[in-house]
């Protein structure tokens, strides 16, 4: 499951660490052109990575397909940011590996079943982006 909140992850130092407090995260993700677009989402941890749900064909998936780069800052559900942003690497978590993340997220969020499950608000075909500190 998910790890301590300390700075320190496996023996080095942790940047997501001042994240792992919050329920909600700004993931700013950048257009072609070098835009950057700030949504507030849900997100989870484990092993010094930050994991991020969307529906497959969000405009943010797509983003993180084109340019993995990408900027995390803890925030309220509103998107207030609330703490220091920190940069990451992001790329789309192979299906294989969906079941394992969506455990993450049903450990922090009890509700995430409900909301995304059939006939939820959030349900529909759902992918899990991974971002790893820069």
């Amino acid at each position: 499951m998910a790890t301590d909140d300390t700075q320190m992850q496996n023996g080095k130092n942790d940047s997501f660490a001042n994240l792992y407090p919050s329920e909600f995260v700004v993931l700013t993700t950048l257009r072609k052109d070098g835009r950057a677009v700030p949504t507030t989402v849900w997100f989870t941890h484990n092993d010094g990575k930050i994991y991020i749900t969307t529906s497959t064909t969000t405009g943010k998936i797509k983003r993180v397909r084109n340019n993995g780069r990408v900027y995390l800052a803890p925030s309220d559900r509103v998107g207030n940011v609330s703490g220091e942003r920190v940069e990451g690497q992001a790329h789309e978590v192979p299906q294989s590996e969906h079941e394992r993340v969506r455990q993450l997220f049903l450990a922090k969020y009890p509700q995430f079943a409900a909301m995304t499950g059939a006939g939820g608000p959030r349900s529909g075909e759902r992918t899990y982006i991974e971002v790893v500190p820069l």
